[in-house]
């Protein structure tokens, strides 16, 4: 009997995982992929679905079509338990009906659960804020932010509010660009002068993004990602506040304490706060019956793998804590990529507001990242199904990374701010001043970024169907 490979989830690492085992493994193991709803999501492009600039459909693809193209098995299911211990694991459909599915070598890729509740008052079921997190709360937020356009054309003056939600939320860069697109996007709509808008982030400084900030050299000249952002801010009239951690969040005002001042709040008519990332709620059961959740994973719900779990002051991180293969260090058997693997330690270092209350922005795992480690997953696990020993490494102490956020979707008169990073995490042993190589960082804003955006998102949908040639475009 072939082995079985079982994918959870269908985002950027479990989907990039499933495209190249279905090449890597052919005829030597069957693969089934396991995620809800059938549906493909491009998340880079829901920026432009939450302003109005672009339509939900030209960012979602059914799934099943695609593996059935590609002899991969489909289930339209959620995980709600994996028993390491018989190697199975048991989903629910739509309908809440349970089954089991075995397997033989199994990759976490369910992604993130928005722990909207963790900030009283925050989210769309709460009714207070909105998010960009899904095609539906895109939409949530496109027509909200519509009614503030409309009453600003009728001369009323509005207020929006663009940020994270929670002291320990990431993904800062997609509210970042968000802002920007509704920056420009008000400017389009010739009503940018009667609307206030607010930049909201926990990060320690501008442009932090969760990875310590970005230096490039230009023309010999080092650059910080921190002047640029706060560039971009100044020129597009924000108000901006950072090191703030929202702590609750009230019918048209956000509160939030901030690092070295005293609690704050801003009033909004419009607040697009992107919640704290934890793993999705799953119990783990070993061969006894035993529930071994938490030796599996951390308190947050993201899965332990081949990383250096040991605290430690942030000062004595090391790059070789990040994992190699984001494998289980309990069942060789069993990986978690993308936002499914706890990462060791934060990328930025934390602080604390005078309450006590940690501000950290916590470390991204999407887009270019989760795709590097879906392929590096399914690299290693087809060693395994060739009785080889896995040897694909993926450290994001070694990966480089790429972020384009566009300020404005038109190909004629938007840009976008590109930035390069190698490594993300940054690696003072191998580069001792920088912790990167600044020769392969880069900082950029213009025209050219927009092309770039606008490419990357028609490259990529062509790739994740995938279409002929899908293997040259590059996680």
């Amino acid at each position: 009997m072939k082995p079985h490979i079982l994918i959870l989830g269908a985002g950027f690492a479990g989907h990039t995982a499933a495209l190249h085992l279905s090449y890597l493994v052919r005829n030597k193991a069957d693969v089934t992929v396991v995620a809800p709803n059938n549906r493909f999501t491009w998340f880079p492009s829901l920026v432009w679905v939450g302003t109005g600039t672009m339509r939900e459909k030209e960012t979602v693809f059914a799934l099943k079509p695609v593996y059935d193209k590609i002899g991969i098995a489909y289930v339209d299911a959620r995980a709600k338990i994996i028993n390491v211990g018989t190697q199975t694991v048991t989903v629910e459909d739509a309908a809440g009906t349970p089954s089991d599915i075995h397997y033989d070598y199994l990759v976490n890729a369910t992604g993130p659960y928005l722990n909207f509740e963790g900030t009283p008052g925050l989210g769309p079921a709460a009714g207070n804020t909105t998010s960009i997190c899904t095609v539906e709360h895109a939409v949530q937020t496109r027509e909200r932010y519509l009614e503030v356009v409309r009453a600003a054309q009728a001369g009323r003056r509005g207020r929006i509010v663009v940020g994270v939600g929670h002291p320990a939320a990431t993904c800062e860069g997609a509210a970042f660009e968000f802002l920007m697109n509704v920056h420009a996007d008000l400017k389009r709509r010739r009503v940018r002068d009667l609307i206030d808008l607010t930049w909201l982030t926990n990060e320690p400084e501008f442009g932090d993004f969760g990875v310590d900030g970005v230096e490039a050299l230009r023309g010999g000249v080092l650059v910080r990602g921190a002047s640029l952002v706060r560039m971009l801010l100044d020129e597009s009239n924000v108000q901006a506040i950072a090191g703030a951690g929202v702590t609750r969040v009230e019918p048209g005002r956000v509160h939030y304490e901030r690092v070295g001042d005293e609690p704050g709040s801003v009033e909004f008519d419009l607040a697009m706060l992107l919640p704290q990332f934890r793993g999705i709620p799953m119990r783990y059961i070993d061969a006894a019956g035993t529930d071994v959740t938490d030796a599996m994973t951390l308190p947050s719900g993201f899965m332990r793998v081949d990383a250096n779990y040991e605290p430690k002051a942030y000062e004595a991180y090391r790059a070789d804590d990040w994992p190699a293969l984001y494998r289980s260090p309990s069942y060789d058997n069993v990986y978690a990529v993308g936002i499914a693997f706890a990462p060791p330690h934060p990328i930025s270092k934390g602080k604390k507001t005078g309450s006590g209350l940690a501000v950290v922005a916590t470390p991204p795992r999407t887009g270019m990242a989760s795709g590097i480690m879906g392929r590096t997953v399914a690299e290693n696990i087809a060693m395994q199904v060739d009785g080889k020993t896995p040897s694909h490494h993926a450290r994001m102490s070694e990966m480089p990374a790429a972020c384009i956020a566009s300020m404005g979707k038109s190909l004629w008169s938007g840009s976008a701010a590109t930035i390069i990073m190698t490594p993300v995490v940054r690696d003072f042993e191998r580069y001792p001043k920088y912790g990167r190589d600044v020769s392969l960082c880069d900082l950029d804003v213009g025209l050219n970024g927009a092309w770039t955006k606008r490419l990357l998102h028609s490259a990529f949908l062509w790739k994740f169907q995938p279409k002929p040639g899908w293997q040259l475009v590059p996680e």
